[in-house]
């Protein structure tokens, strides 16, 4: 449910439009000043909204929709019904992304340009035009904060830190030892730059090593709530432009991520590990620390991975093998148990001779 308090949404916009921003010819027979009033889920929606297919899950839902439009692949246009104009493109979700952002903008009645009075500025930190720096905020002396960058309550940012222009920064973030680029979007209680987990342990018990490295992220680089990105212990730890980094990731001192790459939550990221461009990590993978991941490289939910993986690969387990490999694993440890319950030899290599001559 879209609760209006939190955010805005466009009166309408036209099947013309529409058309135009998802840079489809529009089909034919269709008044392009039609009006389409909302987004809506397949299940629900009217002959006013507009709707989108992009799992074959809900085939059935998309065959009994009441839409207006759907937006859908061409290897799927057949199964729009009748009564609903298909729109074709070639990525149905991304079409669905960039509809959300022409009907609906979060809600913020801000200023273009402000500094809370309640906010602690060092004489010595930068500011430039077009910030926005919310209550009890912190910038310290060196920092630096780009045009156009919004500061939410509660952050804390570390002496000579470096954020770019029209990044945004929610509340209770603390950021130190770093250089953010621009366009960054940094979600609630993220940690970077701070101390990693570095230690020798040695016959009179542990020293910590002193991290003397920074955190160094690129352009247009989403960051989630409550990441840690520890800064490097001699280089430094380097994220790639247009990273989109789950909520719960962590990513310790000297790690390398490539651009382009998507890491899901609860994810964690040994110290230097170097990560290839356009990588995609399932949900709580993790990565030893001190090996080398190419590009275009696909980790499974939960894949533990121990060594190099080369460019291209798709690997699933613990440890991380072939993701076709890791199939037939299951699919031979399924049979095992299937043929242990068929059969009662007296000992255990009896059962095993049993199984392995079928």
């Amino acid at each position: 449910m879209i609760d209006k308090r939190f955010f805005d949404k466009k009166a309408f916009i036209t099947i013309g439009e529409i058309c135009d921003l998802l840079s489809i010819k529009l089909p034919e027979n269709i008044l392009k000043n039609k009006k389409i009033y909302d987004i809506a889920k397949i299940d629900n929606a009217t002959d006013s909204d507009i709707t989108f297919f992009h799992n074959s899950k809900y085939a059935d839902d998309l065959s009994k929709t009441k839409a207006y439009a759907c937006v859908v692949s061409k290897g799927h246009a057949d199964l729009v019904p009748k009564g609903t104009i298909a729109l074709i493109v070639d990525e149905p979700y991304l079409a669905h992304a960039i509809l959300l952002k022409a009907f609906y903008s979060i809600k913020r009645k801000l200023k273009k340009s402000y500094i809370s009075k309640k906010a602690s500025i060092a004489k010595n930190a930068v500011i430039e035009e077009g910030c926005r720096i919310s209550d009890f905020a912190s910038i310290s002396d060196g920092a630096i904060i780009r045009k156009g960058t919004f500061i939410g309550s509660n952050v804390t940012i570390l002496e000579g830190v470096e954020i770019g222009e029209n990044s945004h920064v929610e509340s209770n973030v603390t950021i130190g030892f770093a250089a953010i680029g621009k366009s960054a979007y940094i979600k609630t209680g993220a940690r970077i730059g701070q101390q990693g987990f570095g230690f020798h342990v040695g016959k009179i018990g542990i020293a910590d090593v002193l991290q003397i490295g920074r955190v160094i992220i690129g352009e247009d680089v989403q960051i989630g709530a409550n990441c840690t990105i520890d800064r490097g212990s001699m280089s430094d730890t380097k994220i790639g432009n247009h990273c989109r980094i789950d909520n719960l990731v962590h990513i310790a001192h000297n790690v390398e991520i490539g651009d382009y790459c998507v890491i899901a939550a609860q994810t964690g990221i040994a110290g230097s590990t170097k990560i290839g461009s356009q990588c995609f990590f399932g949900g709580q993978v993790g990565i030893a620390g001190h090996i080398t991941i190419g590009d275009k490289v696909t980790f499974a939910a939960k894949t533990g991975v121990m060594r190099d993986t080369p460019s291209g690969s798709k690997m699933a387990g613990i440890p991380a093998v072939n993701i076709m490999n890791w199939h037939r694993q299951t699919i031979a440890l399924q049979k095992l148990i299937e043929a242990r319950n068929k059969i009662q030899p007296k000992g255990f290599w009896d059962k095993l001779k049993l199984i392995f001559k079928k």
